[in-house]
C-alpha cells in the first residue's frame, strides 16, 4: 500500500510555489499582519461594545481562513483553497454588513435567539453585488460538489503557477479590501486612520500590496495590466514590471 502522506506533504510543491511568488509571499504575510494588528486596536471612542466584539470575532476569523486558503494554495489543493476562499468571503461581507447595519451587531450577538444574516443580506450591502453574486455562485458550485466544478484531481495536490496565480490574486485582494473595510469602521467613529500610530505602516501595507497585485495581474494578463497602467500614468511601475519579471 502506497503511503499518501508524503504526497501530501512534498516539499518541491512549497519550493516551486516560494520561488514563484518570490517576494509576494512575503507581501500578503505583512499584509495579513497588519490586518491583524489593525484588529487588536481597542474599542474606539463611541463605539459600541457589541460592535467591537462582533467585528473583533469576525475579523479574526477572516484572518485564520485567508491564512488556511493560503497555506491549502500553497499545497497546491485548489478546490479546497476555494472552499476556504469563499469562507473567508462570507466573514469579509458579514463585516460589510454590519458597517452598513451597526445597529444589527447586537442582535446578532445577543446569546438568546441571535439575529442570522443570510448570505444574500451580506452580499446586498455591497458595492459590486453582480460581481459578488456570480463569485459566489462559482464557488458554491465546489462547495456543493457540483459536476461541473470537477475539472481534475491531484490526490496531494500539485503545483500549477497558472492557477497560483489566479487564486492568489483574489486572497491577496480580498487582504487589501479587508484592510480597506477597516478604515470604514474607523470613519463610523470619527477617526482616520491617519490620526492612529498605525499611519506609516499603512502607507508601507498599502505601496506592498498595490505591488503585488500589479506583479500578480501581470503574470495573468500582461497585456490588459500594462494597457491599465498606461491609462493610470504609472509608467516607472510599467518599467518595473518589464524588467524584473518574465512572462510565465
Amino acid at each position: 500500500m502506497k503511503n499518501i502522506k508524503n504526497d501530501f506533504y512534498n516539499s518541491k510543491k512549497e519550493q516551486a510555489f516560494l520561488e514563484h511568488l518570490n517576494d509576494r509571499d512575503e507581501s500578503f504575510w505583512d499584509s495579513l499582519s497588519f490586518l491583524n494588528e489593525l484588529n487588536n486596536i481597542g474599542r474606539f471612542d463611541n463605539e459600541d461594545g457589541a460592535f467591537y466584539r462582533a467585528r473583533h470575532l469576525i475579523s479574526a476569523r477572516l484572518i485564520n481562513h485567508i491564512a488556511s486558503a493560503y497555506h491549502l494554495l500553497k499545497m497546491g489543493l485548489e478546490d479546497e483553497c476555494l472552499v476556504m476562499y469563499r469562507q473567508s468571503l462570507e466573514n469579509l461581507w458579514l463585516l460589510k454588513y454590519f458597517i452598513k447595519n451597526p445597529n444589527d451587531a447586537s442582535k446578532w450577538m445577543q446569546k438568546k435567539d441571535p439575529k442570522n444574516i443570510e448570505p444574500w443580506e451580506r452580499r446586498a450591502v455591497l458595492d459590486n453585488r453582480k460581481k459578488a453574486n456570480r463569485i459566489y455562485r462559482n464557488l458554491s458550485d465546489v462547495i456543493h460538489s457540483n459536476h461541473k466544478s470537477f475539472w481534475g484531481i491531484s490526490i496531494g495536490g500539485m503545483f500549477n503557477h497558472f492557477i497560483t496565480d489566479e487564486i492568489f490574486g483574489h486572497l491577496i485582494a480580498t487582504v487589501n479590501e479587508s484592510i480597506q473595510y477597516f478604515t470604514e469602521i474607523m470613519s463610523l467613529f470619527h477617526t482616520t486612520i491617519e490620526e492612529t500610530e498605525h499611519a506609516e505602516l499603512y502607507k508601507e501595507i498599502s505601496l506592498k500590496l498595490g505591488m503585488c497585485i500589479y506583479i500578480t495581474s501581470y503574470f495573468k494578463d500582461p497585456n490588459r495590466t500594462i494597457s491599465m497602467l498606461k491609462k493610470n500614468g504609472e509608467d516607472e511601475v510599467i518599467r518595473y514590471l518589464k524588467s524584473n519579471y518574465k512572462r510565465v
